[in-house]
């Protein structure tokens, strides 16, 4: 958790020694961590800029306290509020990036992700590109076997499509998935589709792909490109309109 908030590995264990100790000397924390003075020294300033780490004057020394973990909320609404922040930002900055661009229609894109940090883009990127459409909605192949591997770094992720109002129309392979607001879904029983491991999203002009590697690793493709995706969203629906 400490390391999500913006501690390195070793800033983390840092405050975690001094929760657990009090006031401690550099020489202190290093015997207490098995971490080189130098790295703690560093690692020490870091905290302090951060507020999580004060410092006071023993004599000819300094002794380091941590401070409160109620300082650690602080922090993170403080990033929250910069980040509204970047984020009017871009929106201001937005049609001017997008005039950059040099894509065409004819020139469609292909984007590989890798590992859950790449798959919580890809959702990002879904809720991203359904939230400007006329009509907000996508459409989703859901097969069992691969919804434990697609939120586990963006859990909240159906609670911010709802917020959007953005739709979704799912055909799941196999059975599972909990309903939720703002979709619909069928289901494809089939015994023979229980083993398959692909989630496919069609959303916009693009349609992702995500899977598991042999190792159990997700990864997804994203194709951008009006025809491949409108072809995909007829036969959807065609199959959709078939389940009745």
């Amino acid at each position: 958790m400490l390391q999500r908030v913006g501690l390195s590995r070793v800033e983390a264990k840092i405050y975690l020694a001094l929760l657990k100790s009090g006031p401690t000397s550099i020489r202190q924390l290093a015997a207490a961590t098995k971490v080189n003075r130098g790295t703690v020294y560093e690692s020490i300033k870091n905290l302090v800029n951060t507020g999580l780490v004060s410092v006071k004057a023993v004599g000819s020394r300094s002794k380091y306290s941590a401070e409160s973990p109620e300082k650690i909320q602080q922090i993170i609404s403080e990033r929250q509020r910069e980040l509204k922040a970047v984020e009017s930002q871009a929106m201001d900055m937005m049609p001017g990036l997008l005039a950059y661009s040099k894509a065409t229609a004819e020139e469609p894109k292909v984007k590989f992700y890798e590992g859950d940090e790449g798959v919580a883009n890809i959702l990002r990127d879904v809720l991203a590109t359904a939230g400007r459409l006329d009509k907000k909605e996508y459409y989703v192949y859901s097969s069992r076997a691969l919804r434990q591997y697609l939120y586990r770094r963006f859990p909240n992720f159906t609670s911010q499509r709802i917020h959007d109002g953005i739709f979704a129309k799912v055909i799941g392979i196999g059975t599972g998935g909990d309903p939720a607001e703002l979709s619909e879904r069928k289901i494809i029983e089939d015994d023979s589709y229980e083993t398959s491991s692909s989630y496919n999203i069609i959303y916009g002009d693009k349609v992702a792909m995500i899977s598991v590697s042999s190792d159990l690793t997700p990864y997804g493709v994203v194709i951008e490109e009006p025809g491949v995706a409108a072809m995909q969203r007829l036969l959807f629906n065609r199959l959709w309109e078939s389940l009745g």
